[in-house]
């Protein structure tokens, strides 16, 4: 047994499907942080994975081109996550229940759409859908062990990856990122300074639903070609929990989506070994957001004590001192 998982973290294949499977929790991760860091929470990263999903099939479909339902796909992202602005922000609800009204009604809406253009609930087989290819690295595909872990991946791998870079210099390094993190900060001293706040959380969330959209692209236009019933199945809360345990820090972020991702991966591999009750190892990566939500958050509880502690000292130090 633990030569076996020794065996299958040594393997080449193992880290292949790692960094496909973290693609879709990386980019819901994302669309998480972005908003969070504006001061508006978007927990409909689920709901805007899925309908951006079937939008890039149908998209995809209709104009016979995996670009155009690429753009679709991401269209419709974007015009979700800018739901969440509208009856927050303009009507004055409160954005957490938006996002779980978004999300309770979101598997239907795509079930219903699906329904009426194929007449099928489940999945959109019957569609002829042009889908996104892989990429070989030049170069790097002919390296071996290196080039089967990082060429050959769907191009929707290459481009997280991308976007993970540009976002982190966009947040850090830009004054676009530090007007973002200045709104989430204190919006009060944001105003102060000139900065339009409710643009800047509009931006965060259409920003967002980019990345949540890429996520359900990444799902659906891809090998398979199609949209199908619950493929989302919980993606995107491995990447609200993955910015819960973030804090703001976007490395921290990275490495948790990661984390999943491995749980992930070694899901997909034991369930084909029938030495293992299936329920019980496709269950495994969201036992592990429990239990790392759950480490987190006791170790944060006992930094803050024992910060609340130190300053308690110091206290009184500086009385027996007097």
């Amino acid at each position: 047994m633990i030569a076996s998982v020794f065996k299958m973290f040594g393997s080449a294949s193992f880290w292949a499907l790692l960094l496909r499977l973290a693609t879709p929790i990386l980019f819901a991760a994302m669309g998480a942080f972005v908003s969070s860091a504006s001061g508006i929470s978007n927990i409909a990263i689920e709901a805007i994975m899925t309908l951006s999903a079937i939008g890039g099939v149908l998209g995809s479909y209709f104009t016979q081109s995996a670009v155009m339902g690429c753009i679709i796909g991401l269209a419709v992202g974007v015009l979700f996550a800018l739901l969440i602005a509208l009856f927050s922000m303009e009507l004055g609800a409160s954005p957490i229940l938006v996002g779980i009204a978004l999300n309770t009604f979101a598997d239907s809406l795509a079930i219903f759409i699906l329904y009426t253009i194929t007449g099928q609930k489940g999945t959109s087989a019957s569609l002829k859908t042009p889908t996104l290819g892989s990429v070989d690295i030049p170069v790097i595909k002919d390296i071996p062990f290196i080039g089967q872990i990082f060429s050959g991946h769907y191009v929707t791998t290459y481009i997280c990856w991308i976007v993970i870079i540009l976002t982190a210099i966009m947040i850090y390094k830009t004054p676009l990122g530090l007007r973002i993190r200045s709104c989430g900060l204190n919006d009060q001293a944001a105003e102060t300074a000139g900065i339009n706040v409710n643009k800047m959380r509009v931006l965060a969330l259409a920003l967002s639903g980019i990345y949540a959209g890429f996520g359900g692209l990444f799902l659906s236009l891809n090998s398979i070609g199609l949209f199908s019933k619950n493929m989302v199945s919980g993606l995107g809360w491995m990447g609200i929990a993955a910015n819960g345990i973030a804090s703001s820090n976007f490395l921290v972020l990275i490495l948790s989506s990661l984390v999943f991702a491995v749980f992930r991966a070694v899901s997909a591999i034991f369930s084909t070994n029938q030495a293992f009750p299936t329920d019980l190892v496709n269950a495994l990566p969201y036992f592990a957001v429990i239990v790392i939500l759950i480490v987190t958050g006791v170790a944060k509880r006992i930094g803050q004590r024992k910060g609340s502690n130190d300053v308690v000292l110091g206290e009184v130090r500086d009385k027996h001192r007097h």
